[in-house]
């Protein structure tokens, strides 16, 4: 059976869940090693069947996995400076004066200055972003395009991909949502894809359709994504209708699965902290939609058996030279008009989807290319 995009979200729920489990026992057992330890018994190696001798290590290496655990809810995994993602560092020493590896600090190696010096530090999203991370720590960029409605920020849920189709960037209950970047984004891989509602106020993706008019489009050009740490600049390449087929579309009772299973593990997440509260109560800072695929090209399957039909939304990671020819040719079969552009492997793209409604299902996608600098 072949995965959809529906089928992703509920596999990533499933994760979610298990992992909540893993945390608790983890948490448990932590708990039993610490107690051990403060009694001076000696903790057995249940590997080989004999004592270790090594209990405040095993005891301080099971605190460090458990602040670890905690430490990915909380906190964004960074992989590049182009993710809005940022990595807990766990290194350092613990409390009783020892490091990683149990010896005393006293009489230690000391470290190398210039190793210290070669370490990458986590780069600080842009000044313009600080106020806006402390509402929602999901915004990933701004989408703006000149002289019209598109000024937006853009969320990055990869834990649960429309969580904010009908929330405002604050959380709160929000007819056309939020501007949100598709589930499979990471670093290097060159596409972008944003949705938005097609709102007929204009708001939103609700003047993306107007790209569809050749003058508009010349007029309209340029387009600006800015990530939380980079400032970029798009030119436009090209626009096209399409449509997703009926079962690759997730429904209101998926949705509402998925928020619900959010907010449970939100509330056991509380409560594990002392705290009792109520769904309603949680805010965007004590639930968790992060996900981390590792690298994996999750379509995999679905861009194989392609086959033609340009399921443009499978086609995010283009790091294969043959998804990136192929991500190309058939934008430029699809365009609506050529804007005299043409693409070299390696470039970047930003794709932006809303509905349509010259078919069922369909939807209006608008193509960018980013510059090059001169």
């Amino acid at each position: 059976m072949k995965r959809t995009v529906k089928d992703m979200d509920l596999f990533k729920k499933t994760v979610r869940k298990k992992s909540g489990y893993c945390l608790r026992l983890i948490i448990s057992l932590c708990a039993a090693v610490m107690i051990l330890t403060v009694t001076g018994c000696e903790i057995p190696d249940l590997t080989s069947g004999e004592g270790s001798g090594q209990t405040q290590q095993d005891g301080k290496e099971a605190v460090e996995s458990v602040a670890a655990g905690d430490a990915a809810l909380t906190e964004p995994e960074n992989t590049s400076e182009e993710t809005p993602i940022e990595e807990a560092d766990m290194g350092g020493s613990v409390a009783d004066g020892s490091d990683k590896d149990g010896s005393s600090a006293e009489g230690a190696e000391t470290e190398d200055p210039a190793a210290e010096d070669n370490t990458e530090e986590s780069p600080e999203p842009l000044p313009k972003y600080t106020e806006l991370l402390k509402i929602n720590p999901y915004v990933a960029g701004w989408l703006k395009v000149d002289d019209s409605k598109i000024d937006d920020p853009v969320v990055y849920t990869p834990g649960s991909q429309n969580f904010f189709l009908h929330r405002a960037i604050d959380g709160s209950d929000q007819s056309k949502g939020t501007l949100f970047i598709a589930v499979d984004w990471q670093p290097g891989y060159n596409n972008t894809l944003i949705y938005g509602h097609n709102m007929k106020d204009g708001t939103a993706f609700g003047s993306l359709a107007k790209f569809a008019d050749e003058s508009y489009g010349r007029k309209h050009h340029t387009i600006h994504f800015d990530t939380l740490y980079e400032e970029k600049d798009y030119e436009l390449f090209a626009a096209f209708y399409s449509q997703i087929p009926e079962e690759e579309i997730e429904t209101e009772e998926d949705r509402e699965q998925a928020d619900k299973e959010i907010a449970e593990e939100g509330i056991e997440k509380k409560a594990e902290e002392g705290e009792v509260v109520e769904p309603q109560e949680l805010t965007l800072h004590d639930i968790n939609l992060w996900y981390d695929f590792g690298g994996e090209d999750i379509y995999r399957p679905e861009k194989d058996d392609d086959r033609g039909r340009f399921r443009y939304y499978y086609f995010t990671d283009l790091t294969d030279r043959s998804d990136f020819d192929y991500y190309v040719r058939n934008v430029k079969d699809r365009a609506l008009y050529d804007m005299g552009i043409e693409a070299d492997w390696g470039d970047e793209f930003i794709t932006l989807s809303t509905c349509s409604y010259h078919v069922k299902n369909g939807r209006f996608v608008v193509v960018g290319i980013r510059k090059k600098e001169q």
